[in-house]
């Protein structure tokens, strides 16, 4: 910003007769304190967007926060194009790491968990209500899928949580009790997270009960609430207290049958190549026309014991 004389300024940028002109170094003065206010400006800006941004996430995870889901989810829950549902999630076995390692290995477990949900989920509202629970809003990939979508969702989810993590030297593992409440076109956001917090305390029930990580979905009909709980295709057995669970994780072969978990749906694959932590993976496409060949890291992949004509021809060939 260049300093005018208010006399100048005036009489067309030429001072007058009258009007003793500044010196250089006064000038030269109003310029740094000019420049020291911009600069203060810019600085309450940025603290000003930095405490907008801590108002609305978990400052560990980084994930958006209670306050933040509550004001968002309304809006995406209205979207007449696309049915939802909201999930709620919370860990098997995260106790027992606290109070074994300490909690900067239980707040690693957290985190890797929050990019564990966000990989698999993609791009809906993810958050952290605190401790070990968190939330989403999971919406279908496109308006005409089948009513049940969410079943595939939540067993991805399942699956992606529960493989081994390495977390400060150590290998540990959780695994997830998860409630679904689907949205339909009329939900109401208060009442759908009350029936997946009801859902969630179920499968915990299950988890509980069968020492198997289990989901629950609460569907509302017409004559009250239908509650189902199911175990997860080759569920994880769920941690018990004392030590957390250790041991290497999977190590997948070429050949190895493996399902591919990405954006919330659940693809058949087949290994050609693979290493500790990521493998070469010839996949269904979406909508299964064809193959996609991509690296996968190996917690979004899960051992299929289901055959697959088209990947696995040698299954089909008669005895």
């Amino acid at each position: 910003m260049r300093i005018l004389d208010p006399a100048a300024a005036d009489t067309g940028g030429e001072p007058s007769d009258d009007t003793y002109p500044r010196t250089e170094p006064e000038t030269a003065r109003l310029q740094a304190r000019i420049d020291q206010l911009a600069a203060h400006v810019q600085r309450m800006e940025q603290e000003r967007a930095s405490l907008q941004w801590m108002a609305g996430h978990d400052d560990l995870t980084g994930l958006a926060n209670r306050r933040l889901f509550h004001t968002l989810a309304p809006d995406l829950l209205r979207d007449d194009d696309y049915s939802s549902a909201v999930l709620i999630l919370d860990l098997n076995g995260f106790k027992p790491i606290n109070d074994t390692y300490g909690h900067d290995a239980g707040d690693e477990v957290l985190c890797v968990v929050a990019r564990r949900i966000v990989a698999c989920l993609g791009e809906p509202l993810v958050a952290r209500f605190g401790g070990d629970e968190f939330a989403a809003l999971p919406r279908a990939p496109r308006a005409d899928v089948p009513q049940t979508w969410w079943h595939e969702v939540a067993g991805s989810l399942s699956a992606a949580i529960a493989p081994p993590m390495n977390v400060l030297g150590h290998t540990l593992s959780v695994t997830a009790s998860i409630g679904v409440a689907p949205a339909g076109r009329s939900g109401e956001l208060p009442d759908l997270l009350r029936r997946a917090d009801q859902a969630m305390f179920s499968a915990k029930r299950h988890a509980n009960t069968t020492g198997k990580a289990g989901i629950t979905w609460v569907v509302a009909t017409e004559t009250g609430d239908h509650t189902e709980t199911y175990e997860p295709p080759a569920a994880v057995p769920v941690p018990q207290p004392g030590p957390a669970a250790s041991g290497p994780a999977v190590a997948y072969q070429p050949g190895d049958p493996v399902w591919v978990h990405r954006s919330g749906a659940r693809r058949a694959g087949v290994v050609e190549g693979a290493c500790e932590w990521a493998a070469l993976v010839r996949y269904r496409a979406q909508g299964g026309a064809g193959t996609m060949v991509d690296t996968i890291p190996t917690n979004c992949l899960t051992v299929r014991a289901e055959a697959d004509p088209y990947l696995d021809p040698k299954s089909s060939d008669p005895m």
